[in-house]
């Protein structure tokens, strides 16, 4: 499977996002931004009260918009017409993103598994990306996640998120550095924490031939050390 073009471009952490230029995160305008200055994104989807796949990272609408409550307490109609804060955007579908992109640039859709829903929304992303023609891979924290994809999309790239320090947002396991390595040959490629690099789990999967990305990367002394251990970086500005 062709995994070239994902260290072709760096990808832009949400879109190409700027408070001051008031283009917010996950937004169409971050994403068109991204594509204006010549680099791919990396986007998150949840799911809406409807199973749609919708592009926002928070379960609540709460730090974005100037509602409050759960995304699953709203249908992806009703969620279309949330602004986010202080932009002139709104929340989109993942849908709406990729008939907007069309394949220009390089997409990273992380798929969040917060809500417990694996296989509903696997099946959510698979159903919005299954006819697109762009290069396009999806990735998670969440192993359970991405053994779901694999069975809808087995050619679709399927990439595993890592850190191995534990914020405990997540369940221990997904933490440790073995169990990362033993998803070896379960997952196309390894997106890490910049802040754990180089460890045991990157080596290895370098070591196989599979491509490293890292996050978030957002000053020079990340940039070098991106260079020395990966193959390429989600970033911020």
């Amino acid at each position: 499977m062709q995994d070239d073009w994902l260290k072709d471009k760096a990808f832009a952490h949400r879109g190409l996002h700027s408070l001051q230029k008031h283009i917010v995160e996950n937004s169409i305008s971050a994403f068109n931004n991204a594509v204006q200055n010549g680099y791919g994104f990396e986007l998150d989807v949840l799911l809406s009260k409807d199973n749609k796949a919708i592009v926002i990272h928070d379960e609540t609408l709460d730090r974005l918009t100037g509602e409050t409550g759960k995304i699953t307490e709203h249908s992806a109609s009703e969620l279309s017409k949330i602004n986010l804060r202080n932009s002139k955007d709104n929340i989109p579908t993942l849908k709406e993103v990729l008939n907007q992109i069309n394949g220009s640039v390089p997409i990273l859709v992380e798929i969040k598994g917060d809500q417990g829903k694996y296989s509903e929304i696997a099946e959510a992303v698979f159903r919005d990306m299954k006819d697109y023609k762009g290069n396009i891979a999806v990735m998670s924290f969440y192993p359970e996640i991405m053994s779901n994809f694999k069975n809808l999309s087995p050619n679709t790239l399927c990439g595993l998120v890592a850190t191995s320090i534990d914020d405990g947002s997540l369940p221990t396991k997904y933490f440790d550095v073995s169990t990362q390595i033993s998803l070896l040959n379960s997952v196309d490629f390894l997106a890490y924490d910049i802040r754990a690099l180089p460890n045991d789990a990157t080596e290895t999967y370098r070591k196989f031939g599979k491509t490293i990305l890292t996050w978030t990367v957002r000053s020079d002394q990340n940039r070098r050390k991106a260079k020395q251990y990966t193959d390429n970086i989600i970033f911020e500005l």
